[in-house]
């Protein structure tokens, strides 16, 4: 496969990962419960789910809410390099990552779906840093796919 069609595969999938980030946001979760306005669940205190991990009796529990969130955004990193070469830079794509996991929260917090939680943002901001981490790696092995 020559690199145009590779990369267009690569911004198909770009599209199809931010088309399934909405929808299992805001539409397939176990926490799709409609909340009334004056009870929104907002928790503001960072780190709160590593501490639970470390003092509570379901570490497990604790260290999927972590590691998924993470792992959600890892193809954001890895991908946004290929549609643009603004997001060429660990700093352009750690921002995105960081307004596009905030504007998540955000709008859980006004549709009343979800909580709206700083760990999220900081897991998901850590998770697009790995992308891009894989990203440069892939780069290094595959130079010819870089834009």
């Amino acid at each position: 496969m020559d690199k145009i069609k590779i990369r267009k595969i690569l911004k198909i999938a770009f599209v199809l990962y931010i088309i399934a980030v909405i929808s299992l946001t805001f539409i397939v979760r176990e926490t799709m419960v409609l909340r009334m306005p004056n009870s929104r669940g907002v928790i503001f205190e960072p780190f709160r789910e590593v501490q639970a991990m470390i003092e509570r009796p379901n570490h497990l529990f604790w260290f999927l809410q972590i590691f998924l969130n993470i792992l959600f955004f890892v193809p954001l990193g890895f991908l946004l390099p290929f549609i643009h070469k603004r997001f060429n830079t660990i700093a352009a794509v750690t921002v995105t990552g960081f307004l596009f996991s905030y504007g998540i929260e955000t709008m859980q917090f006004i549709t009343s779906r979800g909580v709206t939680e700083i760990d999220d943002i900081i897991n998901n901001t850590l998770g697009t840093v790995a992308g891009y981490m894989v990203y440069t790696v892939f780069a290094a092995v595959f130079p010819q796919m870089k834009e």
